[in-house]
């Protein structure tokens, strides 16, 4: 009997490298479009607050894939195809993990399971004034690397235009605005902490909220 084997610790990998390119750009889009004019609140967004959300890509790629062929006499032949398939979907955790008045750093973790090792750590210090970044810096092999900011920012309701409705997601139901973005769509609620998205729509994939919390934010990057 042939076997076929993947290589899904890669493929997570890749998963991982997706959430960058679609669900850490959420606050990219047109002002005109999606948000309106709202001050935030002083202790917006919540220092400690956090929000875990299971990434799952719709588009499929090429990964590799080792073949077993068996031989006569016992013995068995392996050779390396390639195969289809859409990548395993990743848990990525958006969290505030320090702050004052003046600044905030918003933090996000990517894990091939809820409760598994790290793939990638990432924080950005935005200045509450401006909505700047200040620094990004992912964690590297050799401590921390600069890395270019994702413009990444926490939602509210009352800065986003659309439709109030209803969603259901792992996390349980939300009364959320509904609004477009990009290819997709997007559901801001304010009873979701640290973010404030309940889940997210785009060609490429679909983000949907696990698990959150007020408190308790960790901050590897400071361990």
């Amino acid at each position: 009997m042939m076997r076929r084997l993947m290589n899904r610790q890669g493929s997570a990998r890749r998963a991982a490298a997706a959430v960058t390119s679609s669900t850490l750009l959420l606050a990219a889009a047109s002002p005109a479009v999606v948000f309106a004019a709202a001050a935030d609140p002083p202790d917006f967004p919540r220092i400690g607050s956090w929000a875990t959300y299971q990434w799952a890509p719709s588009v499929t790629q090429e990964v590799p894939v080792l073949v077993q062929q068996p031989e006569p006499g016992g013995q068995a032949k392996w050779s390396v195809d390639k195969e289809s398939a859409a990548p395993p979907p990743i848990f990525v955790t958006y969290s505030i993990v320090r702050g004052d008045a003046k600044s905030y750093v918003l933090q996000i973790v990517t894990r091939p399971s809820l409760e598994g090792p790290p793939l990638s750590v990432t924080q950005v210090t935005v200045e509450r004034a401006s909505g700047k970044a200040l620094r990004s810096v992912i964690q590297g092999p050799k401590g921390l690397i600069v890395t270019p900011e994702s413009g990444l920012r926490p939602f509210r309701q009352a800065a986003v235009k659309g439709a109030t409705e209803e969603v259901a997601v792992p996390a349980g139901r939300f009364a959320a605005v509904r609004a477009p973005y990009r290819d997709g769509s997007v559901w801001v609620s304010d009873q979701v902490p640290a973010l404030g998205l309940a889940r997210a729509q785009f060609k490429d994939g679909q983000l949907e909220l696990v698990k959150s919390g007020t408190a308790g934010a960790q901050d590897p990057l400071r361990l």
